[in-house]
């Protein structure tokens, strides 16, 4: 491969460090994933040190020899640092990344959609953090698009037949079924509530820049997340260790506590004495910006 010097606007997605104060990044760029060595980034006064922080974004300079590329210079242009100083916030963040890093094609064969899909989700994730479970349950949906592991959601998986009373789940078809179907196969299907379908499939026609508030009662919120964590194993092969501990803070309700006190950081101690609070049950809707 010939040297090279490119600039690349650039998201990171993975920080590693490597030895006392180097740091290797591995970013999401337009044109897919590239890793890079980020020499004495680890440094209190480097000029790189914000620019290896996950979820930083910003135009990134790399020289490109044989092998892995070094991160010459950086502008972040959006630090979200608020992603890094919450528990929770930092919990999805890092689970985000993980999906990226396992869907994502190496530079020069990645997606620019799937960049702009990511950094949509990251700033609603900044900007919404009481939307932090419905704004996982959307990145799952586009996520599931890109493997090519998403079904028509309102369209039954067994018999084709597209109506609005897709009853269930069967994790054996990777799809939702029909009264009849259903009725056939019930011993391996979940059941799901009636405005699961045209919500998850919303989700997965309409891009995620489009979308604004999402607002899904319990019931829903619940069932979608079930579901697409069975696809996304099943039918996407993705197992992550930051899903399995997610799953944990929601069920423990830990995340409602949270959401209470946003605006004042969460220590370990407060975390681990989280009462339970009731979620709110609203309205299911997703709306569509203008």
């Amino acid at each position: 491969m010939e040297s090279m010097l490119y600039n690349t606007d650039a998201i990171v997605v993975r920080n590693l460090t490597y030895g006392e104060t180097h740091a290797i990044v591995n970013l999401l760029t337009p044109t897919g994933l590239v890793a890079a060595m980020a020499r004495g980034a680890k440094k209190p006064q480097s000029r790189l040190a914000a620019s290896i922080q996950l979820c930083a974004q910003g135009k990134y300079s790399i020289y490109q020899n044989t092998g892995m590329g070094t991160l010459q210079q950086a502008e972040v242009t959006n630090s979200r640092r608020g992603l890094r100083e919450h528990l929770f916030l930092a919990a999805y963040a890092s689970y985000f990344c993980e999906l990226v890093l396992a869907v994502a094609a190496d530079r020069p064969d990645g997606s620019e959609g799937l960049y702009r899909t990511f950094e949509t989700v990251l700033d609603r994730l900044t900007n919404l953090p009481d939307e932090a479970l419905t704004t996982r349950i959307l990145w799952e949906v586009k996520v599931l698009m890109q493997v090519g592991a998403s079904p028509q959601w309102t369209k039954c998986i067994h018999c084709g037949h597209e109506d609005n009373t897709l009853v269930a789940y069967s994790p054996s078809e990777g799809g939702l079924l029909c009264e009849s179907c259903f009725a056939t196969k019930s011993e391996h299907s979940i059941v799901t509530p009636a405005k699961l379908p045209n919500v998850l499939e919303n989700l997965r026609k309409v891009p995620a820049q489009r979308i604004g508030s999402i607002r899904l009662s319990e019931e829903v919120t619940k069932a979608a997340a079930l579901v697409l964590r069975m696809q996304l194993q099943e039918y996407g092969g993705i197992h992550l260790k930051s899903q399995k501990f997610l799953d944990d803070l929601e069920s423990d309700n830990l995340l409602e506590e949270f959401l209470s006190t946003e605006k004042t950081p969460v220590s370990s101690d407060r975390v681990s004495k989280a009462s339970k609070v009731s979620k709110r049950g609203v309205q299911e809707k997703c709306d569509d910006k203008n």
